[in-house]
């Protein structure tokens, strides 16, 4: 599997074409800061990059940005995306087309690929895999992914996924989704640790943000005082708030807003809590072990590639309310197990690095310039 790297052993030549390979990303972000963890590991081991979008980031050093006007409403410039791709592509030699996700960044890049007679690949998050792949008219997007020349996952269960769904394995690479170590790194010895636990995401059905609310409420009939804090928003914040309040839990939970850069928030907090119905691999599952954050996670998606239940994790089997409270619970009475827990989670700050994920680019580039 390519994931190993078999199919692009290394070599002066492979490298020199890599630096010098053109990127052409067909993508959009609608928050820009997004831009830099998908695409910046790539311009830094690229020759050039430019990618075609409605939002751009000026400070992400090393990608030209070609911009589709919206007109104020990001639907109308979505199918201009494929219109001003194609034309960027028809204009300029690319190496490489690539996106992320299928509907619809991947599918204009696959389209664009296919004009240009120029490799593609596809950048999987999750929802191809877990949900469009799986419904009624999961034969199309499956027959879609199996056209790129190259795709890549966030961890070893989606792997297993698209191996299933007939995708060679030579053309599978997991790419890391990197966060910047930086940023997210663990807080002086005497930091304040205001909040027993921290959740973070946005306020929709998929990350369930009430079932974390529930979880609180099952600690509080238990005889647990606990701090909170809920950092995000969403169509699900109204109901959230209000769940609060039936439970009477407002003077232990604290509502944040949408926060451009929560590390300080995890600095402040003991355990971060994960409630998502689906998910691949959570950035901010990532976030919070980098800054010393004792996690408590369902099994869902490739969570157990960097979870290990009571190395480094709390990993519950059932997604429900109590097991998560039996979870919550157990490090806010074991204060040991959570300074054990909290020594072991910084370990991924080597695996999920800016580093990490440039290295992932390069197996994916050096197969596909062979493949070109």
């Amino acid at each position: 599997m390519a994931t190993e790297g078999t199919a692009v052993s290394g070599g002066t030549e492979r490298d020199e074409r890599v630096a010098n390979a053109s990127v052409l990303v067909v993508s959009d972000h609608p928050n820009p800061g997004k831009i830099a963890r998908h695409w910046e590991p790539l311009a830094d081991i690229a020759g050039e990059t430019t990618m075609v979008c409605i939002n751009d980031a000026d400070d992400v050093d090393g990608i030209s940005f070609v911009t589709v006007p919206d007109f104020g409403y990001r639907l109308l410039g979505i199918p201009l995306l494929l219109l001003v791709g194609l034309r960027e592509a028809i204009g300029n030699e690319y190496d490489v087309v690539a996106s992320i996700s299928l509907v619809p960044y991947g599918t204009f890049g696959l389209v664009i690929g296919a004009l240009t007679d120029t490799p593609t690949h596809l950048g999987i998050i999750g929802a191809d895999i877990d949900q469009h792949a799986r419904a009624w008219y999961g034969a199309v997007p499956r027959w879609l992914i199996r056209r790129f020349d190259s795709v890549s996952v966030p961890g070893t269960t989606h792997t297993d996924r698209l191996v299933d769904a007939g995708v060679d394995p030579e053309r599978i690479f997991i790419l890391t989704n990197a966060i910047d170590v930086a940023e997210y790194s663990p807080p002086e010895e005497d930091a304040v640790r205001a909040y027993d636990f921290v959740w973070i995401g946005r306020f929709s059905r998929e990350k369930a943000p009430t079932r974390f609310v529930e979880a609180l409420a099952d600690l509080r009939a238990r005889g647990h005082v606990f701090s909170a804090v809920m950092i995000g928003d969403g169509d699900r914040t109204e109901a959230t708030r209000e769940l609060v309040e039936r439970y009477e839990l407002t003077d232990s939970v604290t509502f944040t807003g949408w926060v451009d850069d929560p590390a300080t928030y995890y600095h402040q907090s003991r355990v971060f809590v994960l409630t998502s119905r689906r998910d691949a691999m959570p950035l901010t599952l990532v976030e919070a072990m980098a800054t010393g954050v004792a996690p408590v996670v369902p099994r869902i998606g490739s969570i157990p590639d960097v979870a290990e239940h009571e190395w480094n994790a709390l990993v519950v089997e059932k997604r429900t309310a109590s097991a998560l409270a039996d979870a919550m619970e157990r490090l806010l009475e074991d204060c040991e197990l959570r300074r054990e827990l909290t020594a072991r989670v910084t370990e991924v700050r080597s695996t999920h690095s800016y580093e990490a994920a440039r290295n992932d680019w390069r197996r994916i580039l050096a197969t596909l310039l062979a493949t070109g």
